[in-house]
């Protein structure tokens, strides 16, 4: 059988369909009986005009469904709300707003391709971004505010990072597994640059693979490996390194080039800006701490299913980074390193 669409009958059908949307928005008048029980201020719905759906049959609905992947998200919610309480830290709607303002232009989107695309594709609503995201992100931060300081230490490492000497070079990474691999083609990319770079394009990495393993230039105090960061600066152009462990496999790096210090620029010169975003950084940092002792003081027992001690900072990074914020260095002796990003402005 062949069936026949037409645009003109789709759009009927479209507006019969709001028309019917329309009638349920705005419902008949209920009975005396109904309308009169002061027990009815729980219900959500109603069938066969008397029937009932309450609240608490929604809820169930939802549990049965859902109830066990969000107990966590509502558990770690009511912590972070009961001790932001104690301590008089509370945000306001404004805040959110701003905050999620600041999130949009940092991603360059508008709010509706925000909605469409990217919080579609994580089943996420705005409402639900903005209160279980953006809320406790900022009910966090300013928790922790006072527990951070930028030392002077924490700037020189910042200004080295910056705008001190640095090493351009190339990387090739083996997997975990990989070792006898890295170990076996060692000798030839040592020796060798027309194998490295072959090495290099071939490594399993798409981002590596496609730059030829070419990275930006490593500096001091950016990368949160100071192996790698030693191996690096000893090296000169055109010598390789030794194999590398790192937590995401075996690195060696080949040095291109000595890229000199900036002396131009001082510390005091940046001295504002630099511990402006060492404090921020050290803020994102210092939450999953205080937030493990948030949870441990509170002990939570989920009896619909439970979180282990090892998901707890997981689950903080992961709300932290959902923003597309860049993360924070790895701390080193308790301190945070800022990464390598674009530097400060003269």
């Amino acid at each position: 059988m062949r069936l026949n669409f037409s645009w003109k009958a789709a759009g009927m059908a479209l507006a019969l369909a709001g028309a019917a949307r329309a009638q349920v928005a705005a419902p008949a008048a209920l009975p005396a009986t109904v309308a009169n029980d002061p027990g009815q201020a729980r219900v959500v719905a109603y069938i066969y005009e008397t029937i009932p759906i309450t609240r608490e049959e929604l809820g169930e609905y939802l549990i049965a469904r859902f109830g066990t992947e969000r107990l966590d998200l509502l558990v770690n919610k009511r912590i972070i709300e009961i001790e932001c309480r104690k301590a008089g830290v509370d945000v306001t709607q404004a805040e959110i707003d701003e905050k999620l303002n600041n999130d949009l232009a940092g991603l360059n989107v508008d709010r509706k391709t925000f909605v469409d695309q990217v919080l579609a594709r994580y089943k996420k609503t705005l409402y639900e971004w903005r209160e279980d995201v953006l809320r406790p992100q900022i009910l966090l931060a300013k928790l922790v505010r006072s527990r951070v300081k930028v030392t002077d230490e924490d700037l020189k490492k910042a200004h080295d990072a910056y705008y001190g000497e640095k090493v351009e070079c190339r990387l090739i990474m083996w997997q975990k597994g990989e070792e006898k691999a890295a170990m076996s083609a060692y000798g030839k990319i040592r020796d060798s640059d027309e194998e490295f770079t072959r090495a290099a394009r071939g490594q399993k990495s798409p981002s590596l693979a496609s730059a030829a393993g070419r990275i930006r230039p490593i500096g001091r105090n950016t990368t949160g490996n100071d192996e790698l960061e030693k191996a690096a600066f000893a090296l000169q152009p055109g010598e390789v390194s030794a194999l590398i462990g790192t937590p995401e496999g075996i690195v060696c790096v080949k040095c291109d080039k000595r890229i000199a210090a900036d002396t131009a620029v001082s510390i005091e010169s940046v001295k504002e800006k630099l511990t402006k975003e060492i404090f921020e950084k050290k803020v994102n940092a210092e939450i999953p701490v205080v937030f493990a002792e948030m949870r441990k003081r509170a002990n939570p027992r989920l009896l619909m299913g439970g979180t282990t001690a090892e998901d707890i900072g997981q689950q903080v990074k992961q709300l932290l980074e959902e923003t597309g914020e860049v993360k924070p260095a790895k701390p080193q002796g308790g301190e945070i390193i800022p990464a390598g990003a674009k530097a400060p402005a003269r």
